[in-house]
């Protein structure tokens, strides 16, 4: 057990450190060129194929994090149920509850800017200056979250320095 528990404990930091960089890497250098695109259209259409992709790849890292790290507090025997694997477990359950809270009512915002129609029916603008601060302000809890699970790296790295695993 106590190596399936390291295991365990590996995994879930490793994966951890992953969403940390991914977080922080979407908030500052892909939102930045979102930004840049020469119409609000082309980055409103961008920033929502941006978030599909980005769900799509940490959906499934939030889990493994979470469920490695549960798994190994509950696996650890008496001598590895240590809090940090608690705390770290849960930074990316804190990250999804922040996620629904806070930056969903930002991304509709931007998602659902009002546009003006041709007589044909296409698009023909969109309010650029509410899609940037929508981006703008996604950044900003973006960051958070990134930072919340970059926390959460650091505190299982050390955690795992002081089991020795």
């Amino acid at each position: 057990m106590p190596a399936l528990a390291s295991l365990l404990k590996f995994t879930g930091v490793f994966s951890l450190g992953i969403l940390s960089g991914i977080h922080i890497n979407f908030s500052t250098a892909t939102l930045d060129a979102i930004i840049t695109l020469p119409s609000a259209g082309a980055a409103q259409r961008a920033f929502v194929i941006s978030l599909g992709k980005l769900r799509q790849v940490v959906r499934p890292l939030e889990v493994a994090a979470t469920a490695s790290l549960l798994t190994a507090f509950l696996f650890g025997g008496r001598r590895g149920r240590h809090g940090y694997l608690l705390f770290t477990g849960l930074m990316p359950m804190i990250g999804i509850a922040l996620e629904k809270s806070r930056m969903a009512g930002v991304e509709i915002g931007v998602v659902n800017v009002q546009t003006r129609k041709k007589k044909g029916g296409e698009n023909v603008d969109v309010n650029g200056e509410v899609v940037r601060s929508g981006m703008e302000a996604w950044r900003v809890w973006g960051l958070v979250r990134g930072g919340l699970v970059a926390f959460g790296f650091a505190m299982g790295v050390v955690g795992i320095w002081g089991d020795g695993a």
